[in-house]
């Protein structure tokens, strides 16, 4: 009797330990890449802007095509330059340090791109010595917070520090917060995306230009800026859109707007006053689309800062814009930006590379072309050119007739 009591009393201390975590700790070390950020005077930074001849790519990032100049992040550290003459051998001209920056756009010899923040203003018609006109503040809001850290009106970032930390934690625990960034790409640490003589952006893009406006998305709105003076934006209006705002894509008297819920279609006849006309709600996932006259198709991915579990495409007919419909879906890696040109589109899907459709029967596209392009992120087709932007650089290719991709250059690492 008595041993039977001894072992049921064994029995509930094992069952109490088990129910409680203090019994039994298995500690682990585990090493994390720490970065902690470098702050500066924005008033300093803002003074000190210039340019430098051309470097190397670090990272890539988002893209505009203007004539026969490209123009790319390199995200939070400046702005690529690059002649492209000659798509078959690009030559690079010069960088512009520019901490924080992430979207682009350009019109003439004025450079549009933002700082954290804040919108910037460069006259470019020297691109080796660019010019701040105007700083237009707090059109980013959502940017003030990077990782964690809080940027006040006085500071911006403008390095990381790395080091190595290694802890001891119990088995199965995440670190606490506080620590910096762990792991982390500059493009990770600062994100929250017509004619050639206009100049195009990705669809990625977060502004675009459209005849003399300049309409910009962050996190909740829509703003429209007059450009009569090219170095002197006017803000003229806005419209409320929620939140969760990524990327517009312009088309006609039209900006299609990307979100994390769904996508957004508003009228821009009066660029003073958007109007919202239609939207279609999808689960929540990263979101850039395009669009012609009858059809939008959406990209929806996972993703650090998507939240979701969809990959896929989503092919939408607004031919009611205030009613957009769904035809199909068609499941993908992880795709980013994409490009039409009629009957093809172009969806960079991550690591599966560059991929090319046949999307005449909306109902069963076909893949036409899969391309290896490292981490593909964004592309802009300009007549028979396609620019895709890489994880290794930018790539040029020439569409042929069948709508496949022949290979003329990259430019990268």
């Amino acid at each position: 009797m008595k041993l039977l009591m001894v072992k049921g009393k064994i029995f509930l201390a094992l069952i109490a330990c088990l129910s409680f975590s203090a019994c039994i700790k298995d500690k682990v070390t585990r090493t994390y890449t720490i970065q902690t950020p470098v702050f500066a005077s924005k008033a300093a930074v803002l003074a000190g802007i210039s340019a430098a001849p051309a470097r190397e790519i670090k990272e890539t990032g988002k893209i505009f095509w203007l004539g026969s100049w490209i123009f790319m992040s390199d995200p939070a550290r400046g702005i690529h330059i690059i002649n492209n003459s000659n798509p078959a051998a690009p030559k690079p001209e010069a960088f512009i340090a520019l901490p924080g920056n992430i979207d682009i756009a350009v019109k003439g010899n004025t450079l549009y791109a933002d700082l954290f923040t804040d919108l910037l203003v460069l006259d470019i018609s020297n691109p080796l010595n660019p010019v701040l006109k105007k700083t237009i503040k707090d059109v980013f809001p959502e940017r003030a917070w990077v990782n964690g850290f809080y940027l006040d009106s006085t500071k911006v970032i403008v390095d990381w520090i790395k080091k190595d930390t290694t802890v001891d934690i119990e088995d199965g625990s995440r670190p606490m917060p506080g620590f910096g960034c762990i792991n982390c790409s500059f493009a990770e640490l600062n994100s929250g995306a017509g004619k050639s003589s206009e100049g195009k952006g990705g669809s990625m893009a977060r502004l675009s230009i459209l005849n003399d406006n300049l309409f910009v998305v962050n996190t909740g709105k829509l703003l429209s800026y007059s450009l009569s003076n090219y170095q002197d934006p006017a803000f003229q209006g806005e419209l409320i859109l929620g939140w969760g705002i990524e990327t517009l894509y312009p088309f006609k008297d039209k900006l299609f707007i990307g979100s994390s819920n769904g996508m957004y279609i508003t009228d821009i006849q009066n660029p003073a006053s958007p109007q919202l006309l239609g939207s279609f709600t999808h689960a929540t996932a990263c979101d850039p689309v395009v669009a012609d006259d009858k059809y939008a198709y959406v990209t929806l991915r996972t993703g650090n800062f998507c939240a979701g579990n969809s990959n896929q495409l989503d092919i939408l007919d607004v031919s009611n814009l205030m009613q957009p419909k769904l035809i199909k879906t068609y499941p993908l890696s992880n795709p980013h930006g994409l490009a039409l040109k009629d009957p093809f589109i172009y969806i960079c899907d991550g690591k599966s590379g560059l991929k090319v459709y046949n999307v005449s029967n909306k109902q069963a596209i076909q893949l036409k072309q899969q391309l290896d392009v490292d981490d593909a992120f964004d592309i802009i087709i300009r007549e028979n050119l396609a620019l895709v932007v890489g994880k290794k650089g930018l790539y040029q290719y020439k569409i042929q007739a069948d709508g496949k991709l022949d290979f003329l250059s990259r430019y990268g690492f």
